[in-house]
């Protein structure tokens, strides 16, 4: 009885160890598999990463004693533990099973198998369990001489395919907010003269970039569109050195991913090395002069454009913003587009702009824009009678969320916003999420704040406009908020706004 019980408290430590090697995995993923930002991950969440080892910690050290009491205890223990770890419910990004996760995996298997090999000890395996949380970090720190020269290999497939296309014209584009929207719209639009490529979804990294390349690049595409995301200094440039655009496009420049950049400088600095590249390309550079930071960028080899502004190369007059959609002028030629979000028309015509230099005329330009389509999560439309929900969850930063507050307050009826806050402005977290609760008592007649560490700034700042407690709820999830609110029975026209969605790093 008493082998059959061990035999039972190992299959439970070796299974509860699967579950915290793919929950690490996962994190370690989310990361972008870097130490620091692992690290940082690891700091803010020590408290909830301690209790998990601790309801291992027990049935480990009940296994000194033979008792089978203590034993059985252990068995219910580490059961309750193996629930605990389970995945629940659909991670917003699941953990992708990349070639480069997989020998991780296996990496760590053989770090185990070593160990337990060595040590020779049932209570091996509790330890292991205990210290899962570094074991990627240590795998990581093995494979690191592989995973280089495997990625030196891929960069170097990626720069040949290019080289063999000299014809191609590649058009980066990058900014703090507004880049996966304008690279969308400038897709539709010279789709009706050339074969595009573009990065897909969120693949703006370098090697998300090079997968692009080595996977969809063919001989028959005129121009790649490259979306150009960053988290520190040099990542824009890592990208220009393999594409190496003749045009771009800086979309923004803001407070975003302010706890890896630390000043507003080095976002610009940052962003101004795809015009670094473009210049040395003999390109030209199409800058939103609406953005307070790149207007003040008086360099050569630009185009402008902006709303309002005739000195501009291309400047949208004549808006009208409603919840039905957007209108404008160019250059006296018209356009009209289903899109929400007065903030879009300066997206829409910098991609106008861009297919226009590339000889596409406005009036063939006018019915592509009417084509056009919110991308998913970024201000979408989502109607069924009088409920619209607009869903801007992907990513949210202190001007955007204001943004859309405005579009917002163009619907008729009940407003409602539900939110988590506004995430990665290091030291200026607190400032922005007060300042966003503050402007959104200006507009929404009901508030919803998706627990999370910094919804107590948001409450604060509504409080300070004095905003009625009654109509402040607290929720666990944002599909716990559409229930709420659902449940209410409101029978005037009801707008809910999902601004931003924490991603799975930020909900532990």
């Amino acid at each position: 009885m008493e082998i059959i019980i061990k035999i039972i408290i190992k299959i439970e430590l070796i299974v509860n160890l699967i579950l915290l090697l793919l929950f690490y995995m996962h994190m370690f993923q989310l990361n972008a598999y870097f130490l620091k930002k692992y690290a940082n991950w690891m700091k803010v969440n020590i408290k909830k990463i301690l209790l998990r080892s601790i309801g291992i910690l027990i049935p480990s050290l009940t296994l000194l004693f033979n008792n089978n009491l203590a034993n059985v205890m252990s068995i219910i223990i580490l059961a309750i533990s193996i629930f605990a770890n389970l995945p629940k419910g659909k991670a917003k990004i699941p953990l992708k099973f990349t070639n480069r996760v997989i020998r991780m995996f296996i990496t760590q298997v053989i770090i185990i198998v070593l160990i337990c090999i060595i040590s020779n000890n049932f209570i091996t395996l509790g330890v292991l369990n205990i210290i899962a949380f570094c074991l990627c970090i240590i795998a990581n720190i093995i494979n690191y001489p592989m995973e280089y020269g495997i990625r030196k290999y891929y960069i170097n497939d990626a720069k040949k395919i290019l080289k063999n296309m000299p014809n191609l014209t590649v058009i980066g584009v990058t900014g703090s907010y507004g880049k996966t929207s304008v690279k969308n719209f400038l897709v539709k639009n010279l789709s009706a003269k050339y074969e595009v490529l573009t990065t897909p979804k969120n693949y703006n990294t370098m090697m998300g970039v090079v997968k692009t390349i080595r996977e969809e690049l063919r001989p028959i595409h005129q121009i790649f569109v490259c979306e150009m995301g960053a988290t520190k200094i040099g990542d824009i440039k890592e990208i220009c050195d393999i594409v190496k655009p003749k045009l771009g496009v800086i979309t923004s420049i803001g407070p975003q991913h302010l706890e890896g950049f630390k000043t507003i400088d080095n976002i610009i600095k940052t962003k101004f090395e795809l015009y670094d590249s473009v210049n040395k390309n003999g390109g030209i550079t199409f800058l939103n002069y609406d953005n307070e930071y790149l207007s003040k960028q008086n360099k050569p080899n630009i185009m402008t454009y902006g709303v309002n502004n005739e000195k501009l190369d291309y400047s949208a007059f004549n808006l009208k913003s409603s919840s039905q959609g957007l209108s404008f002028s160019i250059k006296n030629v018209e356009f009209k587009t289903k899109l929400i979000g007065r903030h879009n028309i300066a997206n829409i015509t910098g991609a106008i702009a861009v297919a226009n230099y590339l000889d596409i005329s406005l009036d063939r330009l006018v019915s592509r824009v009417r084509e056009i389509k919110s991308v998913e999560h970024r201000l979408q439309l989502i109607s069924k009678g009088n409920f619209n929900i607009i869903d801007d969850a992907y990513n949210s930063n202190p001007v955007s969320s204001k943004s859309a507050i405005d579009t917002l307050s163009e619907f008729e009826g009940i407003k409602i916003i539900v939110t988590p806050g506004l995430i990665e402005l290091g030291g200026d977290e607190e400032k922005f999420n007060f300042e966003f609760g503050e402007y959104m008592c200006n507009v929404c007649d009901y508030i919803f704040l998706v627990n999370s560490t910094i919804s107590k700034y948001i409450l604060n700042g509504i409080n300070s406009k004095k905003f009625s407690k009654d109509k402040i709820f607290m929720v666990n999830s944002p599909q716990e908020a559409v229930t709420q609110i659902t449940n209410f029975g409101l029978n005037d026209k009801v707008t809910v706004l999902l601004e931003n969605d924490l991603p799975d790093n930020y909900n532990l």
